[in-house]
């Protein structure tokens, strides 16, 4: 009854409830115009325009034939409610989140929790890669962010290379980033080494802010 009174109430004032997290600074947790979705200071992580960006790069990509699919980077666990829902995803699903205090929200406020076909692990996911199976996912999304900052490992040599030894040729990666902030990795702009690696690139502009990469592993 309370679930549907603040759903009601959303479309008059926004409802908001405050969790604190050592790594992500207070995640607010608001009902709006009767759904729910999750913010930090400074951004969206799920199911608001974050979902949108992901769910519009989605399009350019097979996730429903992937045999098995990594997540860095799950937030409120929108990503997996579009695979699931919109793309009839049912391969196994393995998601890595940093932050414990978001791991709970998600399974609490969305109900995103493990269960036969979705791992969720709390780790660092630049760490965990490293020792990740080879060939093991044919689907990486990678949303890494601390509020709006993106993590400096997105721009070392040794995390591209993991993640390309974790996809099989042919294998997708769709990529989160910013356009304000331009990557480089060895001295090199972030597309120009992901092409030199042994990826196709393809570039998508999302609204203001957000730049998408979709990339795939060539047969090579």
């Amino acid at each position: 009854m309370l679930h549907y009174l603040r759903r009601y109430l959303s479309y008059l004032v926004p409802l908001t409830r405050t969790i604190h997290s050592p790594i992500n600074g207070p995640l607010e947790v608001t009902w709006y115009r009767g759904r729910k979705v999750l913010d930090t200071r400074h951004a969206n992580y799920s199911y608001g325009s974050l979902q949108q960006v992901l769910r519009y790069g989605l399009m350019f990509l097979k996730p429903q034939q992937a045999q098995r699919i990594l997540v860095l980077g799950l937030g409120g666990g929108s990503v997996v409610q579009t695979l699931r829902q919109e793309h009839r995803v049912t391969a196994p699903i393995t998601a890595l989140e940093l932050d414990p205090a978001v791991i709970a929200v998600a399974d609490t406020e969305f109900g995103i929790r493990p269960d036969a076909n979705l791992s969720i692990v709390c780790a660092d996911a630049f760490v965990w890669l490293q020792t990740a199976p080879s060939a093991a996912y044919g689907l990486i999304i990678i949303d890494l962010f601390i509020d709006l900052e993106l993590p400096a490992e997105l721009q070392q040599v040794g995390f591209w290379q993991d993640i390309w030894r974790v996809l099989p040729p042919g294998g997708q990666v769709l990529f989160n980033t910013l356009t304000a902030n331009p990557l480089t990795v060895a001295g090199e702009e972030l597309t120009e080494y992901l092409a030199g690696l042994g990826f196709s690139v393809k570039e998508v502009e999302v609204e203001l802010l957000n730049r998408l990469l979709i990339l795939e592993r060539l047969l090579v």
